[in-house]
C-alpha cells in the first residue's frame, strides 16, 4: 500500500490537533485561540476522511454494476443451456 497525499495531510492535520493541546496544556495560547485552532484541525481532517470515505464508495458501487451487467449475461447463458437439454 502506497502512502498518499491524503494521508500525509490527515497524519499532520493530526499532529497539529495534538500540538495545539500540548501547546495549550502548557499554558501559552488562549482558550478561544486553541478552541478555534483545534476545531479548524478536526474539520480539516474530517473533511480528509469523508472524501477518502466517499471515494472508496465510488468504487465499490461502479464494481458492484459491474458484477450486476456479468450476473445478468450468466442468468441469460443459463436459460440457453436449460432451453439446449429441454431438447
Amino acid at each position: 500500500m502506497r502512502i498518499r497525499f491524503e494521508d500525509v495531510i490527515f497524519w499532520i492535520l493530526i499532529a497539529g490537533i495534538i500540538g495545539i493541546v500540548l501547546w495549550m496544556l502548557h499554558g501559552s495560547p488562549s482558550n478561544a485561540g486553541a478552541i478555534v485552532g483545534v476545531g479548524l484541525f478536526v474539520a480539516a481532517s474530517e473533511l480528509v476522511l469523508w472524501k477518502n470515505m466517499f471515494e472508496i464508495e465510488r468504487n465499490t458501487s461502479i464494481g458492484f454494476v459491474k458484477v450486476k451487467s456479468e450476473f445478468k449475461d450468466v442468468k441469460r447463458d443459463l436459460k440457453e443451456i436449460k432451453e439446449l437439454v429441454r431438447r
